[in-house]
């Protein structure tokens, strides 16, 4: 008989404990790429129709091809009329990596 009952049960409890640490760093890692969305509101972006690395760079206003982002929504929100919905995915996620979306509009010319 291979193993005690005790063995067995602190074998199941060492397993345990390193799925929640597993999963603890998922949701510490989600919230950290969240935060950096949110900190692109308000400000011109440059992304093509999806972003799948999580890098969304900022540039001028002014540049060809900007778009502002007017709000960040989880990947199931929607965006307000006439608003461009950008998923965001962050390649170190297990699931489909998908952690939030732009909603993003062409920026008013400064007059």
């Amino acid at each position: 008989m291979p193993g005690t009952v005790g063995g067995r049960c602190l074998r199941l409890a060492a397993v345990l404990a390193l799925v929640a640490v597993i999963l603890v760093l998922e949701l510490a890692w989600r919230n950290h790429v969240w935060s950096g969305l949110e900190r692109r509101d308000g400000q011109c972006v440059m992304v093509g129709t999806r972003v799948d690395n999580g890098n969304v760079p900022v540039v001028s206003c002014q540049r060809t091809g900007a778009r502002l982002v007017s709000s960040v929504v989880r990947p199931s929100g929607d965006c307000q009329h006439g608003e461009e919905k950008v998923s965001v995915r962050q390649e170190m996620s297990h699931d489909t990596g998908y952690i939030g979306a732009l909603c993003l509009r062409t920026p008013q010319p400064e007059r």
